[in-house]
């Protein structure tokens, strides 16, 4: 039995040494098939000095978006804006809406504001000029409503008030702080 095992030991060893040649090929294996990119989160599209205008269905401008740059990012099919400045228009005092960048989701429903977002609507008939001051906003063009969680500073005429979290809807002239709020109301005097 000895002699036996002395003489099948080499060929056993050989047969591992093959087993182990093979395991060790397909493990390291790199496949030649291209990329198609989506597992990385470089931009496919830069625009500088981006506009964006949205009309209504007779032709009148209901809102315009520009930025300095745009990079859209095939793998979420989400866009970055830089310095972007969002305009509405329409019937109700105009509104203007910036920051110092933006993220639009892939359906375009949403942007994201974020970095001293500023929003700023004008004097009107009955109204003072209004302005309102967070670190992030999301808004939803399409239905004219903003909302956060962070803390919001809004002033109009000499009223001031403060909280954490709003929801604000710009066709029912909504504002609602949702807590911890502090205001000083100064009524004008007719």
């Amino acid at each position: 039995m000895n002699r036996l095992l002395r003489q099948s030991l080499p060929i056993l060893i050989l047969i591992a040494f093959a087993g182990l040649t093979v395991w060790l090929e397909r493990v390291t294996r790199v496949d030649d098939v291209p990329s198609t990119g989506k597992l990385r989160h470089d931009p496919d599209v830069i625009v500088d000095n981006f506009t964006l205008r949205r009309f209504d269905e007779t032709g009148v401008v209901q809102h315009t978006l520009t930025a300095t740059q745009m990079r859209h990012y095939p793998d979420d099919d989400s866009t970055e804006l830089d310095a972007p400045t969002l305009l509405y228009l329409g019937k109700l005092s105009p509104t203007h809406i910036t920051s110092e960048r933006a993220t639009l989701t892939k359906d375009g429903k949403e942007a994201i504001l974020r970095d001293n977002v500023r929003v700023l609507r004008e004097a009107g008939a009955g109204n003072a000029e209004m302005t309102l001051t967070t670190t992030v906003l999301y808004v939803y063009p399409e239905d004219e409503i903003a909302q956060t969680d962070q803390p919001v500073r809004i002033t109009q005429g000499k009223s001031v008030a403060t909280g954490v979290g709003l929801h604000a809807d710009r066709v029912k002239q909504e504002y609602t702080l949702q807590s911890r709020v502090k205001a000083t109301i100064i009524r004008a005097r007719p």
